[in-house]
């Protein structure tokens, strides 16, 4: 395990137990292996279930009357169309136009945004952004990201939870109670199944994670998620798009939304 983690899981003696040295990314103890294969993982998440914990994302609140200018400001997307309850995956870009990182913002309702990142300089650009705005950003490693992903994910967690998540559209997030915790649980995820993520506090966050495995949910490392992100074409940023990128070289974005985020990186 790395000496010096600024950032610390609640699950770290869940990846412990399971055989993981904790290598670190984006200053957190990671699961890059367990001791199961990363192929029988890949497996599980292919024909069942399997679960990964994201948590080294980085999530960030965005509150006040201002929250919406700021986000519109930084990224791409037009969020004067996002809905509460909506998501969208979107990039906030460098002075030059090119993508400084990659992220998925939430409209949570009544003036409160969160934007989940990785591991680039979204929240100095946030902070650039919010100067002079009536605006608070919270960064918070007390909210635990699981991702729970595969054809049978929908049935286990319908199972356990207060609300038909078969409601949910892609991209679509509500409050829920599971497995009787409060969270928050979103259709997202990062490995081309049917998916969703569990975003809940770290007193919660075990016994979610326990319960799900004991529902028949099977842990997989970020070596297993490499290998099902990558079978679905979706992108890892600092490896298959850098700065040196832009929206448009990856496909990312359409032409008006070019033109759109051409002139916002003008008005800075």
């Amino acid at each position: 395990m790395t000496e010096e983690l600024s950032r610390i899981s609640a699950l770290a003696s869940r990846h412990i137990a399971l055989g993981s040295g904790l290598e670190d990314w984006n200053g957190m103890g990671t699961a890059w292996t367990y001791s199961t294969d990363p192929n029988d993982e890949h497996d599980a998440v292919r024909e069942r279930a399997g679960m990964f914990d994201m948590s080294p994302l980085k999530k960030v609140f965005v509150r006040g009357k201002d929250a919406q200018a700021v986000l519109d400001h930084l990224t791409t997307r037009d969020l004067s169309k996002l809905a509460p309850g909506k998501a969208a995956y979107l990039c906030g870009l460098t002075e030059a136009g090119g993508i400084a990182e990659d992220a998925i913002v939430s409209n949570n309702g009544g003036d409160e945004w969160m934007i989940v990142h990785g591991s680039g300089n979204t929240m100095a650009l946030l902070q650039a952004s919010a100067e002079g705005r009536d605006v608070w950003l919270e960064f918070t490693d007390d909210l635990h990201d699981v991702s729970v992903q595969g054809p049978a994910a929908l049935e286990i967690l319908n199972a356990h939870c207060n609300i038909d998540l078969a409601g949910l559209g892609y991209f679509e997030h509500a409050p829920a109670v599971l497995f009787g915790h409060p969270c928050r649980i979103s259709r997202t995820g990062y490995s081309g199944e049917r998916g969703y993520e569990i975003f809940a506090g770290a007193a919660v966050i075990t016994d979610i994670w326990d319960k799900l495995a004991e529902a028949g949910v099977m842990p997989c490392s970020f070596t297993a998620l490499d290998k099902v992100r990558i079978e679905a074409g979706l992108l890892f940023y600092g490896y298959d798009m850098t700065e040196a990128h832009t929206p448009w070289e990856v496909a990312w974005v359409s032409q008006s939304a070019l033109r759109r985020a051409t002139s916002a990186v003008r008005r800075r």
